[in-house]
């Protein structure tokens, strides 16, 4: 095989390489989209019981079935819940719920544990108070932290300087990570949001946030 040959297929190779990772890359989101909302929507149809699946009626009434109907009143009926638990008398009603379940052995801990899980994502903006860049775990080593509050009690009368808590999350899983106490002068505060920043951390620095 000649040099020319050579090249020629050099080229050729190099070309569906370039192009079937480019075509991968693109397709691998949307393809990932579709079939995440398709398991979603066909998991909640799953969950309706057949005799109150409006899709089990619907084929005699008009002759076929409405995808993602189930998911559509799921939606609604969350709206709906979420109305009636944000009045007195719902609070009400779910701390006596709270009180209840609680005590029951095994389901009380389930119930504890998913609740726990899912008020800690609901108010992670709230807990988050700013995005810091901090020096971790060693010197000119940098680290995306969340601060959380000042330092307080016994940790701060101890050092006698203003201190400030900072979770530093691990990746790709931001829910597990480190809690530091350091000299509140060492945390450089940024601008991007905690989102921003949770997306950062997940995708291992490969989502990077957009300047302001």
């Amino acid at each position: 095989m000649s040099e020319l040959d050579k090249k020629k297929g050099n080229s050729f190779v190099n070309f569906i390489k370039r192009y079937f990772f480019t075509g991968l890359l693109i397709s691998a989101p949307i393809g990932a989209t579709i079939y995440i909302t398709i398991f979603i929507v066909e998991f909640i149809a799953g969950l309706v019981p057949q005799r109150f699946n409006p899709n089990g009626l619907l084929p005699e009434i008009i002759g076929y079935e409405i995808p993602g109907l189930e998911l559509i009143i799921a939606f609604l009926s969350f709206i709906f819940i979420g109305l009636i638990f944000s009045t007195l008398f719902g609070k009400a009603i779910l701390g006596y719920f709270d009180n209840l379940i609680t005590r029951i052995p095994f389901a009380g801990n389930v119930y504890k544990a998913i609740k726990q899980i899912t008020e800690t994502f609901s108010n992670a903006d709230a807990a988050y108070q700013k995005v810091v860049l901090i020096e971790y775990p060693r010197k000119d080593i940098y680290a995306i932290g969340f601060m959380t509050g000042e330092t307080k009690g016994e940790i701060k009368d101890r050092k006698k300087i203003d201190m400030v808590n900072v979770f530093v999350p691990t990746t790709p899983n931001p829910t597990s990570g480190f809690l530091l106490f350091i000299p509140k002068e060492d945390a450089v505060e940024l601008d991007m949001s905690v989102e921003d920043a949770i997306k950062l951390v997940v995708s291992a620095g490969m989502v990077i946030p957009p300047t302001k």
